[in-house]
């Protein structure tokens, strides 16, 4: 049928129908385009993966962008952004690259007050603070542990990171911490620091193990923070780290002096002592130090006894002092204190260069306590010297300290047959007694007590 046979009608139909298919077709043809810009205008899939992929130059330290802005998941989104940038920095610096993706964790303010304070219980800081209140070094008072406010940590026990949102502002500060716990993270995935923190089984082990783990994490932070080492506010640095990865205890014991420096340890000296270590040689004497970890403060405190010609601490033992005591004695503890302690205790009372002289030289001890179920104690405190004269220095810092510490002490002559030095003081017996290289220190109820037990120390 041609077109001229088609009525007036049937054409106007047909006109219609090809109008309206090429709209329809139009239509379409927006909606494609439409959708094709909507599509390229998203921003990319989020990942919460922090684990660097592509080796790239170290970049330039991040501004201070908020951490988390707004609530729900586009503010944890932000967050995991800014710690992927954060991870990679530390990952450049540290010459480490993560063994697996670390857990990331977003938790609010208060969750976070919540984990933290668990954690801190689930340790058991009495336990830690035994040896100390034993020896009189801290008070012997009731803790009320109380967790600070922090941007993140990451938490060994469980291998996995916390991260702090809700914060209205991400200063540098925070990003520190942000960094020093990603470092952890990578401590952990390369060197197994439960491993270690259970090879270390007397205080002065403890204590050198964690100087090497902060020290290490606490110098690559001042690195990450203030990029030249020697620019580093390293006061305002370590409290910063030790604030957010330990409690307060109560007011009683922060106010303590003593208490205050074996806090701030293994991020003081730590950091001193790995900073000796790197500029040795590097992240990889660093590294080697995982595998044969310093095993006294003394090799912190003077790293060139760890470094050079290895001084590892000599082992002291005393016998059991259960049949000399009876019935009713149990024994509390027995430790290794070790020479930063020595050193505390003897600043308590002495000027502190005297102390610390006084203290170098240390080259073993154990620290024994004995407590009798109605209260009383018995402690022993037996250590060898690198030479007699440095054990002849010891004997006159304890001569010198214990008529200042433990007033009123009054001088008693020994007991028939017996050496030594003996005080009477309020609260019991006090004994030194020096023999070669080795000095003991007894604190016991009461002379008589202290005389029975003489004749099995050596």
């Amino acid at each position: 049928m041609s077109a001229s046979e088609f009525t007036s009608g049937q054409r106007r139909t047909i006109i219609l129908l090809v109008v309206a298919v090429v709209v329809v077709l139009a239509m379409l043809a927006g909606i494609v385009v439409t959708s094709v810009q909507s599509w390229k205008s998203l921003p990319p899939a989020p990942t919460l993966s922090f684990v660097s992929r592509l080796p790239t130059p170290l970049p330039t330290p991040l501004p201070a962008p908020s951490l988390a802005p707004e609530e729900g998941l586009w503010s944890q989104v932000q967050a995991a952004r800014l710690f992927d940038q954060i991870a990679h920095q530390v990952e450049t610096l540290r010459s480490l690259s993560p063994r697996a993706e670390v857990p990331l964790n977003f938790l609010d303010e208060r969750d976070m007050t919540t984990l933290l304070h668990r954690l801190y219980v689930e340790r058991g800081p009495e336990a830690k603070l035994l040896p100390y209140a034993a020896l009189g070094l801290v008070p012997d008072v009731p803790i009320s542990i109380r967790a600070h406010q922090v941007a993140g940590i990451y938490v060994p026990e469980q291998e996995q990171l916390y991260v702090a949102t809700g914060r209205q502002e991400s200063g540098v500060d925070d990003q520190a911490l942000l960094a020093h716990a990603y470092a952890h993270a990578l401590q952990d995935q390369h060197f197994d620091l439960g491993a270690m923190d259970a090879r270390a089984t007397t205080t002065d082990a403890v204590l050198a193990v964690q100087a090497l783990v902060e020290g290490d994490a606490t110098f690559l932070t001042a690195l990450y923070r203030y990029d030249d080492p020697t620019m580093a506010d390293w006061e305002h640095l370590s409290e910063l780290v030790s604030q957010a990865e330990q409690p307060a205890y109560g007011e009683e014991l922060d106010r303590s002096e003593a208490w205050a420096r074996l806090r701030r340890f293994p991020y003081w000296e730590g950091r001193q002592f790995a900073e000796t270590l790197f500029r040795t040689g590097g992240w990889e004497v660093i590294d080697h130090a995982y595998i044969d970890p310093p095993r006294s403060t003394e090799q912190v405190l003077h790293p060139e006894r760890y470094l050079e010609e290895r001084d590892d601490p000599t082992v002291v033992a005393v016998p059991s002092l259960g049949a000399v005591l009876g019935e009713g004695w149990t024994m509390l503890l027995q430790d290794t204190l070790g020479e930063f302690v020595v050193g505390l205790y003897l600043n308590e009372v002495l000027p502190e260069e005297r102390a610390w002289q006084a203290a170098d030289g240390w080259d073993g001890d154990v620290f024994v306590v004995w407590e009798h179920e109605d209260g009383r104690t018995m402690l022993v405190w037996r250590t060898i010297w690198d030479s007699p004269a440095e054990a002849a220095e010891f004997e006159r810092a304890l001569i010198a300290l214990i008529p200042q510490r433990d007033l009123p002490a009054r001088p008693v002559d020994p007991p028939e047959g017996l050496a030594g030095r003996w005080w009477e003081t309020d609260a019991g017996a006090v004994y030194v007694q020096r023999l070669a290289r080795y000095v003991i220190l007894v604190h016991a109820p009461d002379v008589n007590e202290m005389a029975n037990i003489m004749e099995v120390l050596p």
